[in-house]
């Protein structure tokens, strides 16, 4: 059984297939979305990419809440859809080496 997603929670999240500039690959992203927007029909969510490479940017503010640094990458708001997904990350992880059921996917 899988649940819905909530603003601030931590997901996995997939942004293959990348475009231009953007983030790619399965790294964690921030759902930025009201809990409105959570709950829409269209399955889809807004997300922040975090990244583990300090940048240095006063926009890519750094997440103390996980085991890792990790800094969002507030310039690159995304669009993901919620299928296929299941419960948010708690904190504290370690990168997967495939897609786990606890994820987004960018399309």
């Amino acid at each position: 059984m899988t649940r819905e997603i909530a603003p601030w929670e931590v997901w996995w999240a997939d942004f293959d297939p990348q475009v231009g500039r953007e983030q790619a690959g399965l790294r964690l992203a921030i759902v930025v979305g009201t809990a409105f927007a959570c709950q829409l029909p269209n399955r889809l969510a807004f997300v922040v990419p975090c990244t583990t490479t300090d940048r240095q940017l006063p926009f890519h503010p750094q997440i103390t809440s996980l085991e890792r640094p990790a800094f969002a990458m507030c310039d690159q708001l995304e669009s993901v859809s919620r299928e296929p997904y299941g419960a948010a990350i708690p904190p504290g992880y370690r990168p997967p080496t495939s897609l786990p059921s606890n994820s987004c996917s960018a399309r």
